[in-house]
């Protein structure tokens, strides 16, 4: 499905998405530069991280329920609207020379909590917009979209920014939210789906992760990648302190180095639709994990920045072949009126497990080194994917949909 041709609603609902994800790829470059730049402690620098990630496991979950209790068009007007505020506040303190690590934490925080409640927001949109047999298609534009934006155009401009003044990226930042709030506010208002009932906040909250607890498979595919993000936090929170450290790798390097894993990614999400009715569902989400261990264990042992660009180019293509897969799972196998909450349970067990990856990452680099932390966190990983082979496959996916559709939908 071309993104012209899925009408002018779904194509607005893309720009949008286009621009936020210029800005989250320069403030994801910025960011971590800025706290590096004031100190090199393992520990401080990956806090940052975990501060960021933090939201994802406090709010999550009420921001499901809220999710689908009002208005998705609103929700996302109010998150992009504080993160381009917020930012633009950020580049006043750099430029006015007030800054401090405590401030950066707190911008973290609030940046994720507005990240939190658009990204679940976002993801309930589309099946609103598109039909269902389209929805594979849709979510691979959106997701190379976002990556081509986020990992490509904006880290090494964020990088570019920041090495001609730390305060520009976060200003040009600021802009790129504004112009996608600029972009939602025409999108038509998508109230709450009929067969919303209206119960007490918290039940409403549980019911989402009840339904998700009680589907096996959704059930080990969170589960699943849990316990890889845990792993993924731990090494990428460290990752602008070992890249920085390589000979002639400064600001703008770094951002080039996040943009390599871009190329992959970009090609992994375009490819997806294909690589999953080729081999399945299932097997394509598990073998994104062994092949995220071989990652990790790679990055403990090169040195040179070519050669770690071509490895990351591998990541991003593994991490562009699975996302677009497990948004899908999820979209054709929870009932629309319990997407948002079903989904925040989702984010609830996956992304609540970055924080304390992101700060055992910090200890681990500090009492082991970088390097070897990078290769515990591959080992692990392997020992994960193996542990699941019986729970995340092509069959357990086909059960899945039988339930739903009596047969199972082209995967």
């Amino acid at each position: 499905m071309r993104v012209w041709r899925a009408g002018p609603t779904f194509r607005r609902l893309w720009l949008a998405s286009t621009s936020a994800n210029i800005g989250d790829g320069i403030g994801k470059t910025a960011l971590p530069l800025l706290v590096a730049s004031i100190s090199r402690d393992p520990i401080i620098v990956a806090s940052l991280s975990a501060f960021a990630a933090l939201p994802g496991l406090v709010f999550t979950l009420p921001f499901g329920a809220l999710i689908d209790r009002l208005d998705r068009r609103t929700l996302l007007l109010v998150a992009h609207t504080a993160r381009g505020v917020l930012l633009g506040l950020l580049a006043l303190a750099i430029f006015a020379g007030h800054l401090h690590v405590a401030l950066l934490y707190g911008v973290a925080f609030v940046l994720g909590t507005a990240e939190t409640l658009a990204d679940g927001t976002a993801e309930t949109l589309v099946p609103s917009l598109v039909g269902k047999e389209q929805l594979e298609d849709a979510n691979g534009a959106l997701y190379a979209t976002s990556v081509t934006s986020n990992e490509f155009v904006g880290p090494p401009l964020g990088g570019l920014l920041f090495a001609a003044f730390p305060g520009l990226p976060f200003l040009v930042n600021a802009l790129s939210f504004l112009g996608s709030t600029a972009l939602i506010s025409t999108l038509p208002r998508r109230p709450a789906p009929r067969g919303v009932t209206r119960e007490r906040w918290w039940r409403e909250v549980t019911d989402g992760l009840r339904w998700l607890w009680s589907h096996a498979l959704l059930r080990s595919v969170a589960l699943l990648m849990a316990l890889t993000t845990l792993l993924d936090a731990a090494v990428f929170a460290l990752f602008v302190l070992f890249a920085t450290a390589l000979p002639g790798v400064g600001p703008v390097g770094y951002g080039l180095l996040l943009t390599a894993g871009a190329v992959g990614h970009i090609l992994g999400s375009l490819l997806s639709p294909y690589v999953s009715r080729r081999f399945g569902a299932g097997r394509t989400v598990l073998g994104s994990v062994f092949v995220l261990g071989l990652v990790y264990l790679g990055l403990s042992v090169l040195r040179a920045p070519p050669l770690l660009a071509a490895l990351l180019v591998l990541d991003g293509l593994n991490l562009g072949l699975s996302g677009v897969v497990k948004v899908t799972l999820r979209q054709r196998l929870v009932p629309p009126e319990l997407l948002g909450r079903v989904g925040g349970a989702y984010r609830f067990i996956v992304a609540g497990a970055a924080p304390l990856g992101a700060f055992l990452g910090g200890v681990l680099g500090q009492t082991l080194g970088l390097r070897e932390t990078f290769a515990v966190a591959g080992g692990l990983a392997l020992v994960v994917a193996v542990l699941f082979v019986g729970r995340v496959n092509n069959r357990a996916v086909a059960r899945a949909q039988e339930r739903v559709y009596g047969s199972p939908p082209l995967s």
